[in-house]
């Protein structure tokens, strides 16, 4: 399979999307992830180590850990 060595990629079966290390997602003005618009993210929120914010329209996630 050509796509054996890319970032991100769906699993066999379609219910997934992996992102691996080095890869990412953009999702552009307007984009939603999940039926949530990106606008309506909090400029911050936390829960159970993981921070997810709004920066100017890009989704950044961290962990406690990284």
């Amino acid at each position: 399979m050509s796509d054996q060595n890319t970032k991100v990629y769906r699993k066999p079966g379609g219910d997934e999307l992996v992102v691996a290390a080095g890869g990412k997602i953009t999702v552009e003005a307007g984009g939603t992830i999940a039926g949530i618009d990106i606008a309506s993210i909090p400029t911050e929120d936390q829960e159970d180590g993981v921070t997810v914010w709004n920066d100017g329209g890009i989704l950044k996630v961290s962990t406690a850990g990284g």
